[in-house]
């Protein structure tokens, strides 16, 4: 016969089990919809970068904003004219500055 003490540990036990076991359920679903998140932002996508011509002339605050409407363009023409502006603006503030832009600040495709 088994003592009431040993069934009560078992009950003890399988009650541990049990927390411990929807415990990883609740992790493993919580990992799941974090990945699923993730995914849907296009994190996991390359980040499409470019040597912003000027921006040595800029603020970071004004590399962001160039940023933000490069990405923020929905056709190719569009970012090329974001481009071309911004073009535009660092030549006028390097004239204004007695500079003088690198050949690479050209625009893009002439």
């Amino acid at each position: 016969m088994k003592s009431s003490g040993a069934k009560s540990d078992r009950e003890g036990l399988r009650h541990i089990f049990n927390v411990l076991l929807q415990s990883g359920i609740s992790i493993a679903a919580a990992i799941v919809m974090a990945s699923a998140a993730f995914d849907a932002t296009g994190a996991d996508q390359p980040v499409k970068r470019e040597i912003i011509p000027g921006s040595e002339l800029m603020t970071p605050q004004e590399r962001e904003r160039y940023r933000q409407r490069i990405r923020g363009a929905k056709t190719p023409e569009q970012e090329q004219k974001v481009r071309s502006e911004h073009l535009q603006q660092v030549r006028e503030r390097a004239r204004l500055r007695g500079l003088r832009l690198p050949d690479e600040a050209k625009e893009p495709g002439k």
